[in-house]
């Protein structure tokens, strides 16, 4: 929607421009309403992005937990990630998406950008993310992180990790699903790391619901020169109950949710 914006209001300008100026069809007129093109889409673009920037600060105060934000968040994720990263996102498993809030997800780490994708993905639910703590170091990434209820995390095993997991819980309970990449880093491959067990006591300490997601191709978004569009999968695999899991410790959930994704994986892979 953002993109087609732009190509329309950079249409009009150098159409504008071309009705006003240009007498003559000469190689250098043409230049010319090509240069105002050229110059109206990046105006286009910077007008959207400062719009965007002052929405993150007009609404970081703002309940965390309201769907309208995340969705205004998504439509200039898509605008940005879609129309100039040139990622194309496929989402299968919709089916398998969580009927209520009370609910955590558990992916596997490759980019970045992975929340960005799951956040499309999962566009109908408000859901913060466990993040390590650099990224709030950042001016306006930060803002935006908090404005969606992201907590930050060190990643020493102390006081302040434990006051996290615990701010996750609160989270949760009141009706924010919260996202978690048990892997703890990025992978930049198509191969699964050791998950580590204590990322699910989210879960467990919330009594909610495990939502498992599968990540690929991911790491293709970071490859140099890369001029066309660029295939990456998301796969929403069966909510695992906390009804179902309840029994278990965090290690047997661990590799439960590990040999969930993993098994998908190994369905990208052979396909």
């Amino acid at each position: 929607m953002l993109a087609l914006i732009q190509i329309i209001v950079s249409i009009l300008l150098t159409v504008l421009y071309g009705v006003k100026t240009v007498a003559s069809f000469s190689i250098l007129n043409i230049a010319g309403i090509i240069l105002v093109f050229l110059i109206a889409n990046i105006l286009t673009t910077l007008a959207l992005l400062i719009i965007f920037v002052i929405f993150i600060y007009a609404t970081e105060k703002i309940d965390s937990r309201k769907v309208w934000k995340r969705r205004i968040i998504n439509l200039y994720s898509h605008y940005l990630f879609r129309f100039y990263y040139r990622a194309k996102l496929i989402v299968t498993g919709k089916e398998n998406l969580p009927k209520n809030n009370n609910f955590v997800m558990y992916a596997n780490h490759i980019e970045y950008t992975d929340p960005i994708y799951i956040m499309q993905a999962y566009k109908d639910f408000a859901m913060g993310f466990i993040s390590k703590d650099p990224l709030f170091k950042y001016l306006v990434l930060k803002n935006l992180m908090y404005g969606i209820g992201c907590i930050p995390l060190t990643r020493f095993v102390d006081r302040s990790a434990l006051e996290t997991i615990l701010k996750a819980i609160k989270r949760v309970k009141m009706g924010q699903p919260m996202g978690i990449f048990p892997e703890s880093k990025r992978t930049y491959s198509n191969d699964l790391i050791e998950f580590k067990p204590g990322s699910f006591k989210l879960a467990q300490k919330s009594k909610a619901d495990i939502s498992p997601v599968c990540l690929y191709n991911m790491h293709d978004l970071s490859k140099k020169f890369r001029i066309l569009p660029t295939k990456i999968y998301l796969h929403i695999l069966p909510v695992v109950k906390y009804e179902d899991y309840k029994e278990l410790d965090t290690v047997e959930l661990s590799k439960k949710v590990y040999t969930v994704i993993n098994s998908q994986m190994d369905i990208y892979k052979n396909s």
